[in-house]
C-alpha cells in the first residue's frame, strides 16, 4: 500500500478517534452539571479542549509528513495519474476532515447540543 495512503487513513482514524472522545468527554460533563458538580464539569471541559489541541497538533504534523511523502515517492504505482491533485496533502486534508465529518454526524447528539445550550 502507498505511504501516503497509509498516512491518510492514519490521519483520518486520529481525528475520528479525537471527536469521539471529545464527545464521550462533553457527555461525562453534562452528567457532572446535572449532579451539581459544576466546577468539575467545567475542568472536564478544560481538558477535553488540551486534548483537542494536542490531537490536532498531532493530526497537522502527520499532513506535513504525508505531504513530504507525497513529495518524495510521487504518484501510486497503479493509480490514476491524470488528475495531478490526486496526491496533494490538501486533498488528503480534505478527505479526512469529509470521513471525521460523516462520522461525527453518524453519532447521536444530546438535546443541549442540538439545541445549541454549551
Amino acid at each position: 500500500m502507498h505511504g501516503v495512503t497509509r498516512l491518510g487513513r492514519v490521519i483520518q482514524q486520529l481525528r475520528s478517534f479525537g471527536e469521539l472522545h471529545a464527545r464521550e468527554l462533553e457527555a461525562l460533563a453534562v452528567d457532572l452539571e446535572l449532579a451539581g458538580a459544576v466546577e468539575l464539569a467545567a475542568r472536564l471541559r478544560a481538558f477535553r479542549e488540551v486534548q483537542r489541541d494536542e490531537t490536532q497538533v498531532v493530526v497537522d504534523e502527520l499532513v506535513d509528513i504525508q505531504g513530504e511523502a507525497a513529495n518524495r515517492e510521487g504518484p501510486p504505482p497503479s493509480g490514476d495519474t491524470h488528475d495531478p491533485a490526486a496526491n496533494s496533502p490538501k486533498r488528503a486534508q480534505w478527505l479526512a476532515e469529509q470521513a471525521a465529518e460523516a462520522e461525527r454526524l453518524k453519532q447521536p447528539i444530546s438535546r443541549r447540543d442540538l439545541f445549541g445550550g454549551r
